[in-house]
């Protein structure tokens, strides 16, 4: 019996595709690359942007076809769109078995067994009690671990369908995610990344209130093996003084903070119930640039929320100047059916202008990158290999989440190799090899970062 799954949307997507993968094939199923020759399809959804959305409808319609062909295909669809869409997926896509939710994934076993008896169905239990250490999983890197660590997200941005397909915030007991820690560890990974639609919020919900993640970044950096921990998504109020000061004292720690703004602007901030005002989120990125050396800063951004006027956007311009992001994801509004905005804002920014000030907004940004990158120009800096891009080339990571290019071989997967910078761009970095984790002079080498 093959299955196949297709992902869509964020890393916990990714992480949950693991588990899946894992549970069935512990069951006797084999995992296949190709739809064809799969008897069960699953389809994990990302209900984010309208566009992620259109995308799974495309592949359901895709696979329907391939059922009309063979009637014994089971296909179901998991994620966030499910738990958006409900039963309304069946009712649009007759081809569709069964849809589960973001808390139930771990079940698939039996929702297949279910379904094999001819069953249609709708499930979306919240068995959140059975996401442990214990699941089985198969990764799909060898050599980097997505860690689950909290679930939901209580802060309900106007815009954002979140809250409504993952819920409120529970927390995974640190005590479980530390058990995951070492199985990454006992398997010889080199990096962890915990995750969460809100990962600094991690804990508050155990009692006392009060963050958490610091703790577990420390508890995590006694394994050996691990070498790097890295975390996203944080949300700017739930940053705290604690785990600033344990990402810059914690040789460990990525150097690195993904930290969401979406607007400069305080009065469309407070239209999107972002809990903060421009002049904090400035001083918050100024704080952990002066506590955590060489620490990169990356974010999102909205351009385009109904309301926004020139001088909205413009404060959104000077916002990106102050903080130089290294990295920063654009995005143009567009209404999400069942959010706080779609239901109540008119959509009164026309699509030209939307797309004027994304493509003024992301010049502003490659400039500041390509000039954040000169500072790296003819400077050495360590690495930890990633796979091939389709250049043919390979990447890796600075610990500060910079993109290094370079050329090199398969078996450097996953070890660290320190690399010479001799070309930039508005992007990644370019480099070559100069000394590999077991070379004799690999540590007389002086790093850049």
């Amino acid at each position: 019996m093959k299955f196949y799954i297709k992902t869509f949307g964020c890393q916990m997507n990714v992480n949950e595709s693991e588990i899946m993968t894992g549970v069935l094939e512990k069951e006797g199923f084999e995992w296949t690359e190709n739809p064809q020759e799969a008897d069960f399809i699953i389809l994990n959804s990302c209900a984010v942007r309208e566009k992620a959305e259109h995308k799974l409808y495309g592949a359901i319609g895709q696979y329907e076809k391939l059922k009309k062909k063979r009637e014994n295909l089971v296909i179901a669809v998991g994620g966030c769109v499910a738990e958006k869409e409900k039963k309304n997926i069946l009712t649009r896509f007759h081809g569709v078995d069964f849809v589960f939710g973001t808390r139930n994934y771990m079940n698939i076993k039996e929702l297949y067994d279910k379904a094999k008896k001819g069953k249609r169905f709708a499930d979306f239990s919240d068995n959140f009690d059975k996401i442990t250490a214990e699941l089985p999983k198969h990764p799909y890197s060898k050599h980097h671990g997505w860690i689950n660590i909290i679930y939901g997200c209580n802060k309900y941005c106007t815009y954002c369908i979140v809250p409504y397909t993952r819920h409120f915030e529970k927390s995974r007991p640190i005590a479980d995610i530390l058990k995951e820690v070492k199985y990454y560890n006992d398997n010889k990974y080199r990096e962890i990344t915990f995750l969460g639609q809100n990962v600094d919020s991690y804990g508050k919900d155990f009692g006392d209130k009060k963050p958490k993640l610091d703790i577990l970044i420390r508890e995590a950096a006694k394994f050996d093996s691990i070498k790097r921990i890295w975390f996203l998504t944080s949300y700017p109020t739930d940053i705290t003084d604690k785990l600033i000061e344990e990402v810059a004292n914690n040789f460990k720690a990525a150097k690195n903070f993904h930290l969401p703004v979406q607007a400069g602007s305080n009065n469309i901030l407070r239209k999107m119930n972002r809990r903060y005002t421009k002049e904090f989120y400035i001083n918050l990125i100024e704080k952990i640039k002066n506590t955590v050396p060489k620490v990169t800063i990356s974010g999102d951004i909205i351009v385009g929320f109904p309301g926004e006027t020139d001088e909205d956007f413009m404060d959104t311009v000077d916002l990106v100047k102050k903080i130089r992001y290294e990295r920063l994801n654009l995005a143009e509004y567009s209404p999400r059916e069942g959010t706080i905005s779609a239901k109540y804002y008119e959509d009164d920014v026309p699509k030209r202008i939307k797309n004027k000030r994304f493509q003024y907004l992301m010049n502003i940004q490659k400039q500041i990158n390509h000039e954040e990158n000169e500072k790296y120009l003819d400077k050495v800096v360590t690495v930890i290999q990633e796979n091939k891009t389709k250049s043919g080339a390979y990447i890796g990571r600075t610990i500060n989440n910079k993109v290094i290019i370079f050329e090199s071989t398969e078996d450097l997967i996953g070890k660290f190799v320190k690399i010479k910078i001799n070309k930039i761009s508005a992007g990644p970095l370019y480099g070559e090899i100069i000394a590999k984790e077991n070379d004799k002079t690999f540590n007389k080498i002086e790093s850049y970062i």
